[in-house]
């Protein structure tokens, strides 16, 4: 009968863990666009990498414009990058301006401004299932 009772305990555990597992998996996916805009923003100024790696597509492209050369880097080097600075809190004001938005993309300028130069990047997000992930972002700085 105790081993009966402990494997009925030892499942219904299993099942507890399996269902808040799944429960955060879906709330990711149904991400807005604002809230990815916002997740990759909160990364980039504040250092807050939160859902960082959720909010970007895997397959996400990251240009980043210096003088007359364009790098390109990938979602896994663009994390290591946003790592390095996590917890560091930069020294810019922003302003966001959105240049499309439909049910299916949108793409936001966003400029941050230094005391001696402006970055400015173009975020594309576009909807992935029931949610929505930033697949392109275009750096540029004068």
């Amino acid at each position: 009968m105790k081993t009966l009772k402990a494997m009925a305990m030892g499942l219904a555990l299993l099942l507890i863990c399996g269902v808040s597992q799944a429960a955060s998996i879906i709330s990711h996916s149904n991400s807005t666009k604002d809230e990815v805009l916002n997740t990759y923003l909160n990364a980039v100024v504040h250092g807050k990498l939160d859902g960082i790696s959720e909010a970007i597509d895997d397959d996400a492209e990251f240009n980043m414009k210096r003088g007359n050369s364009v790098n390109t880097l990938s979602k896994p080097q663009i994390l290591d990058a946003l790592k390095s600075g996590e917890n560091v809190e930069q020294d810019c004001q922003c302003t966001k301006t959105v240049l499309q938005s439909d049910d299916e993309k949108s793409v936001v300028k966003v400029d941050m401004k230094y005391n001696d130069f402006t970055r400015t990047d173009v975020i594309t997000a576009q909807r992935a299932g029931n949610g929505w992930k930033i697949t392109k972002v275009e750096t540029s700085y004068k």
